[in-house]
């Protein structure tokens, strides 16, 4: 710990927006509040911390942010996103990373502005020996000189023989403006790591559907493997901004701000993947058809690293009216040193790369707004990649409508091209893929209405993905995806019924999908004694479909269509109490489990993690 905090104070740092005026009078009110790396290159606010206790028992990753995934059936196992989505940055892309979801990134950091210390803890603990614990810890060290750390901590045995997982997530960040203003400097480090023992799944889906109570449990096909990954990353970045002096009297008080109307930044940023696989002892099997490089029989020791180092440099303009309009513009250039390393190969590589973006927002009803975001690859690994989004917005009392596309060219993930390992060993000459997609997104500006629906049409060509044999391929034809999102929170008294819903459609089987995907939230909230009380239900659910198996020597999931999984409701009953700045809950997991079959898989062979009670807390804390 004491490394932690040596570190915090070594890093250099940088300036507040030009809207901290408004935070200075609003600081009894609002004693701690944040803003992010989007909100300074906009040069906008803060943004208060959300006091709201819902879905405070949904701390598992997946759940909390895609709704419906494939993952192995415990926290902290690899899984995938189920909501189809071409949207990506124009760069590189090493490998896909199936711990993404609980891993602590770049568009996470929070720089706080707080006028007393700010602690916030959550805790949370079950059975099969469930751990996950997060902790935040903000304050100013001096006035225009903030820090942060985050800390996650998760493991878990799970139900089924060699499925526990363990990792640790920590980001520190700080943030320090000059007297006057005009410089600014952000800074953060983020270390991701832990490992995933690898079981191959279950070796008989019959038999163990044959069970019940909570101690189903039936041989796996691998007992001496695991995943072991690290993952790093840091930034530091500059601003000098240009503008005017400010002078406000309010009431008694003469304050001095800075009226910025442009800014350069520069940004340094490194980052590094690996993951190592090994296996001691299991034979070879359908999952591990190869062994290329061990002499030593069943024995494997595969690590796979890829490291970037980032340079970019932007000029952005930017005018903001409180009532009427925002307006920003932005050109970058950024070049990126590209480090690959597996048993048999090292490469490097080079991109140099160029962005813009625009954005035209009018704040008043009956109004049109625009956005507009490109990108492209002048030369390198990723040379002609590209991608342009635009959006159109226009404005009523009640309603935002939206109209726009995209199209993007991009490589595939690098070990698409390149894998030599003890398992696996390819060199393949890929087209690189192209996207476009339409989108129209109706939602309401009231957010006691809370409605909206995404209707996106997408066409990619090149797609690239595993095949049955655990081998990449492309689909040299188009794919078509046409996928619809909707939401809608109803109340009725003090019962409130929420909604989401995901509607698919691939015409190709290398894009598998199921039709229909969501959850519910029912629950009724009601005061209690000063406090504030919800008893309810979630309820998660995705209908039947091909889903993807998993290899772990390769750690991508890959193609099959011989076992259905999906058409299984999850129901979760939970009780929460808010008590001031306290929120604790009780919940129990899988409680329908047996009741409608005895089948339920997240992923072919995975089954879904069996009844179990979870207790946790989250508490928030100004010193």
């Amino acid at each position: 710990m004491n490394r932690i905090y040596i570190l915090l104070l070594c890093i250099t740092v940088g300036q507040f927006s030009t809207e901290e005026l408004q935070a200075q009078t609003s600081e009894r009110k609002f004693p701690t509040r944040f803003t992010n790396e989007y909100n300074l290159d906009r040069n906008l606010g803060y943004t208060a911390l959300d006091t709201n206790m819902n879905e405070t028992e949904i701390f598992q990753a997946w759940y909390q942010k895609s709704r419906i995934f494939q993952d192995l059936g415990n926290i902290g196992t690899p899984g995938r996103s189920l909501v189809f989505s071409t949207e990506r940055e124009v760069g590189f892309r090493g490998a896909f990373n199936p711990y993404e979801a609980y891993f602590m990134n770049r568009n996470q950091v929070r720089y706080y502005n707080t006028t007393a210390p700010f602690t916030e803890l959550f805790y949370a603990q079950g059975s099969k020996e469930l751990l996950f614990l997060k902790a935040t810890h903000a304050q100013n060290i001096l006035p225009r000189w903030s820090a942060a750390l985050d800390y996650q901590r998760i493991t878990s045995e799970g139900f089924l023989l060699r499925q526990k997982t363990s990792m640790y997530n920590i980001q520190l960040n700080t943030r320090y403006y000059s007297k006057d203003k005009r410089y600014e400097l952000l800074a953060f480090a983020i270390w991701n790591r832990g490992y995933s023992q690898e079981n191959g799944g279950i070796s008989n889906d019959s038999a163990y559907e044959a069970l019940t109570g909570a101690n189903k449990s039936v041989n796996v096909w691998l007992n001496n493997s695991q995943n072991d990954y690290r993952q790093r990353s840091l930034l530091v970045k500059q601003y000098y901004k240009f503008g005017s002096p400010v002078t406000l009297i309010q009431q008694e008080d003469t304050l001095y701000d800075y009226q910025s109307k442009a800014q350069l930044s520069h940004t340094i940023r490194t980052e590094e993947y690996s993951s190592i696989f090994t296996n001691t002892g299991d034979s070879l099997n359908p999952l591990f058809p190869n062994q290329y490089i061990s002499n030593t029989a069943n024995n494997t020791y595969d690590s796979v690293y890829h490291g970037l180092i980032e340079n970019k440099l932007n000029l952005q303009l930017f005018a903001n009216s409180e009532k009427q309009f925002k307006r920003y513009i932005n050109i970058g250039a950024s070049h990126q040193a590209i480090v690959i390393g597996q048993p048999l190969f090292v490469k490097n590589y080079q991109n140099v790369l160029v962005d813009a973006q625009l954005e035209w927002i009018k704040l008043q009803p009956k109004t049109l707004s625009y956005w507009f975001d490109g990108g492209y690859c002048v030369s390198g690994f990723n040379a002609g990649d590209y991608k342009v989004n635009a959006l159109i917005r226009y404005k009523t009392n009640r309603l935002n409508y939206f109209v726009g596309g995209s199209i993007q060219r991009f490589h595939p993930e690098y070990t698409y091209y390149r894998m030599g390992t003890n398992q696996f060993i390819w060199d393949n000459n890929l087209t690189p893929s192209v996207a476009q997609s339409a989108r129209l997104v109706i939602n309401t500006n009231n957010l006691r209405n809370n409605f909206y629906v995404v209707i996106n049409q997408h066409t990619i060509t090149n797609y690239t993905y595993l095949n049955s044999n655990m081998t990449p391929e492309q689909k040299s034809s188009a794919v078509h995806v046409l996928h619809v999102e909707l939401s809608k929170t109803f109340q009725l008294g003090k019962f409130f019924f929420k909604h989401l819903i995901h509607i698919q459609q691939s015409d190709d089987k290398v894009i598998p999908l199921p039709l229909i995907g969501g959850m519910a939230r029912y629950y009724f909230q009601t005061k209690f004694y000063g406090s504030t009380l919800q008893i309810g239900v979630d309820a998660f659910y995705n209908s039947s479909y091909y889903g993807m198996e998993w290899n772990p020597a390769s750690r991508m999931f890959f193609l099959q269509q011989q076992v259905k999984i999906g058409n299984y409701p999850l129901f979760d009953p939970f009780i929460s109490m808010q008590v001031k700045r306290a929120v604790v809950f009780a919940k129990f997991e899988h409680a329908n489990q047996n009741l409608i079959n005895t089948g339920f898989y997240n992923t072919p062979h995975y089954p879904i993690s069996l009844q179990s009670f979870r207790i946790g807390a989250r508490w928030r804390m100004y010193y």
